[in-house]
């Protein structure tokens, strides 16, 4: 992989109050990627993103977790909103790591080949629901700015159905203060039809949607769950900017 990448559109404004809170969080939790290590879910899928990383790729909001093959890249960035704890993990060789926000990406316009947002979509909440999906719209249109035509988003996420998607909605403001008082950022789960609708909003073409099992055991809400107990399913949407 190559170390050079051009330079940013312009500076990334300050992160909003979630986001903050999301930095501290993952930059406190230490034994993160141990963690990441004792459970299924993310072999599974590293086996999902077997072929789909290629050519100059982003990898937005990783925590640090490289789950997949380097062999068919040829220039990696990682984009955090902290890079702090990308300090104590070990990162693929020539790697560039760059602080920034997935609602602010500090890259060019039309340079990339490929997106990864891996786990990321449930932590852009804020602090209703009109500002979440306002900012997740954005994280896709920031993907679909930096991508070339032709390139390509990935996004791996846990989500849930229609009926708890509606249910955490009218519960906004209770859960967030729940999540609050357990010390996690706000999170908010979507259904994959709703992922697809902001791939096509943001101008992305042919969104697929592929399951991924769950595996034994899964993270949810910074702790680890059988996933019996666990609301939430795996996805994989991967669209095409046009070319």
């Amino acid at each position: 992989m190559t170390g050079d990448t051009a330079t940013p559109r312009e500076p990334s404004p300050p992160p909003a109050a979630n986001e903050r809170a999301n930095a501290s969080f993952f930059d406190s939790w230490r034994d993160y990627q141990a963690l990441v290590g004792s459970i299924d879910t993310y072999a599974l899928t590293s086996q999902a993103l077997a072929g789909e990383i290629h050519g100059r790729t982003v990898d937005v909001g990783s925590g640090g977790v490289v789950n997949y093959g380097s062999d068919r890249i040829t220039e990696l960035v990682l984009v955090d909103i902290s890079t702090e704890y990308l300090q104590h993990v070990t990162l693929p060789p020539g790697a560039i790591v760059q602080t920034g926000s997935a609602v602010a990406l500090p890259l060019p316009d039309s340079r990339y080949d490929c997106l990864l947002m891996q786990m990321l979509v449930h932590h852009l909440a804020e602090a209703d629901f009109q500002t979440t999906r306002a900012r997740v719209e954005t994280a896709f249109a920031e993907a679909y700015r930096v991508l070339a035509p032709g390139g390509r988003i990935v996004v791996l996420e846990s989500v849930v159905n229609r009926g708890f998607e509606l249910a955490e909605r009218l519960a906004f403001p209770l859960t967030r203060g729940v999540l609050r008082l357990l010390g996690h950022p706000v999170v908010f789960q979507w259904t994959p039809d709703r992922l697809c609708t902001f791939a096509r909003q943001a101008g992305f073409v042919e969104p697929r949607i592929t399951r991924i099992p769950k595996g034994r055991w899964m993270i949810f809400l910074g702790r680890r769950w059988p996933t019996a107990l666990v609301p939430v399913s795996m996805v994989k949407v991967v669209a095409t900017k046009p070319a």
